[in-house]
């Protein structure tokens, strides 16, 4: 008997995974859907940067309003990646200029791999990586082509400097696609943040040594190399995991890599070469998300990593992996006992869940995250006052019930046998080939060893 735990999120989103998985696509959920979920979805999609995946299925039972939506934010987004492009060259030609060197990371760069073309791709800013001691100079150079810095959000957790825009005459119209909507630039100065993270990945390094150019048609950059576009992303996805982000796009986009190169050895040899097995283990956990939201294929050696994870952490994805999908709806902070599980140190054990149970930084009144609730801005006519003291209600309402809820889990995880493994045997093995939350199929193995599968009717 197969373990089962119910995912707690809205119809609307179980159907589109329903929809995404890629070993068997199932349209039907969503056919059913009326006319109040589709547009609940359609919102949460242009929240969560899955518009264009939604306007890439089949659309002829989609109400009409929709596919004409839908059909709108294609041609935009076809017109905003020439725009792209441009800016792109501009800024890395003023960057070349100043002697910086950079290479530029997710963006337009996921595609042919992670998605078919880069016009299928929402794309809100350029995510340039320079080395550490030349942000300041990349910023300089920037600024000579008329960007400027805007500190609009939080940057204490994050791997790159504040934004820079050059905003001009335009004005926000509500389209998300708008082809003249200006393109702000990230610095980043560096892959990984362990500062942040306390988890250290000494080799990450060696991913701006083994950099590389590229070309989609005509168009050429600089980036990671393949594999290392395959490490950063998966990294990507567990530094948001661990922060409690939103990651369902990202997911999505390594679920259509890892299902496109199951077969592709040379890859993957290059993969095992390239890449230590600590960096690999972290990797997997990017990898076993993919497979259970969208029933991705696997190579052979995924599959093995998965399966040499430590107990404790295969025992938190058996129970948890559903968890940053329940937390785009019901804030939960469930993968603080798998950040514990990363940390050889006690003390930043302690730091770590300090700053996830108590967090310390409360927004300012002028801070734009005062009108911001799960992603989306208020509309508001209440004075700065009464939004300020919204925020701080709705800030501590927020954390309290995630607290209770985080504790409660960790507990009954702390408590149960899985959590206490202390190897995997041979035969486990056999169990990570299925972790769809869809369907898995029946493993002779123990129900205490099979792997949880979430269930999204």
């Amino acid at each position: 008997m197969e373990k089962v735990r119910r995912l707690k999120i809205p119809s609307e989103i179980a159907a589109l995974l329903s929809a995404l998985q890629l070993g068997k696509r199932n349209m039907e959920p969503l056919r059913a859907l009326k006319e109040d979920q589709w547009r609940s979805l359609l919102e949460f999609c242009d929240t969560a940067h899955l518009t264009l995946v939604l306007a890439q299925l089949p659309t002829e039972n989609f109400p009409v309003w929709l596919a004409d939506r839908l059909k709108r934010n294609l041609a935009d987004n076809a017109l905003r990646y020439e725009n792209i492009r441009s800016i792109y060259q501009e800024a890395a030609t003023a960057l070349d200029r100043a002697g910086i060197p950079h290479i530029i990371i997710k963006g337009f760069t996921q595609a042919p791999g992670y998605v078919a073309r880069p016009e299928l791709r929402s794309q809100s800013d350029l995510d340039f990586v320079c080395p550490p001691n030349q942000i300041q100079a990349a910023q300089a150079a920037l600024e000579e082509i008329g960007y400027r810095s805007h500190k609009t959000t939080n940057i204490a957790f994050a791997d790159h400097s504040d934004a820079m825009t050059r905003l001009g005459n335009w004005q926000w119209k509500g389209n998300r696609f708008d082809p003249a909507m200006p393109l702000g630039i990230e610095l980043h100065f560096c892959l990984w943040n362990s500062t942040v993270s306390r988890v250290t990945i000494p080799e990450i390094d060696s991913f701006w040594d083994r950099r590389t150019r590229r070309k989609i048609d005509e168009f050429s950059f600089s980036c990671l190399s393949p594999v290392d576009h395959l490490g950063h992303l998966a990294l990507h996805v567990l530094r948001n995991l661990l922060l409690s982000d939103w990651i369902i796009n990202h997911v999505y986009e390594l679920a259509v890599f890892l299902h496109s190169h199951a077969e592709d050895d040379a890859f993957w040899n290059e993969w095992l070469v390239s890449h230590s097995p600590s960096l690999r283990s972290l990797e997997a956990l990017a990898f076993y998300h993919a497979r259970a939201w969208f029933g991705c294929r696997l190579h052979s050696c995924v599959e093995q990593e998965i399966a040499r994870l430590p107990a404790s952490q295969l025992g938190w994805l058996e129970r948890f992996s559903g968890s940053s999908l329940e937390n785009m709806f019901q804030p939960n902070r469930d993968a603080l006992w798998l950040h514990l599980c990363l940390l050889p140190s006690s003390k930043d054990k302690w730091k770590i869940f300090r700053r996830i149970l108590i967090p310390p930084h409360v927004a300012s009144l002028s801070s734009p995250v005062v009108r911001v609730r799960n992603k989306k801005t208020l509309q508001s006519t209440a004075g700065p006052v009464r939004q300020y003291l919204g925020y701080l209600i709705s800030r501590s309402t927020t954390h309290s019930i995630a607290r209770i809820v985080t504790l409660y889990h960790g507990i009954l995880w702390w408590i149960s046998p899985i959590c206490h493994r202390d190897s995997i045997t041979p035969r486990h093995i056999n169990a990570t080939k299925d972790h769809s939350l869809i369907s898995a199929h029946e493993s002779e193995l123990p129900a205490s060893h099979q792997p949880s599968r979430l269930n999204l009717e």
